[in-house]
């Protein structure tokens, strides 16, 4: 069973950007072992996001964790591998700088 590819992951998030844009999410990349060329077969894919002022009014309460679940799944389906996203929109910039050193922006 073959790995995804660093470049194929930041393609299909390029490719699904500006409908996460419609949705309020503001920057989307990937972090963590992929983006550090360290993945192997038991990886994860770790893509970070931050969701604005206007992804809480369109998802309300337990939407917004819904949505970002059916991401996560759609993601995961695509690539038949786990997936882990995290939102940095509520961290502090201390924590941002610390999780997402390497991360790749797209």
């Amino acid at each position: 069973m073959s790995i995804p590819t660093k470049e194929s992951i930041l393609a299909y998030l390029a490719d699904i950007k500006q409908e996460l844009q419609g949705d309020g999410i503001t920057e989307l990349g990937l972090f963590g072992s992929y983006a550090k060329d360290r993945a192997d077969i038991a990886s994860d894919i770790d893509i970070m996001l931050c969701t604005s002022k206007e992804f809480l009014r369109k998802f309300q309460g337990f939407e917004s964790a819904i949505y970002l679940d059916e991401l996560r799944q759609r993601v995961s389906k695509h690539f038949r591998t786990q997936v882990d996203i995290c939102d940095t929109a509520s961290m502090s910039q201390v924590k941002k700088e610390s999780l997402l050193t390497g991360a790749i922006y797209v």
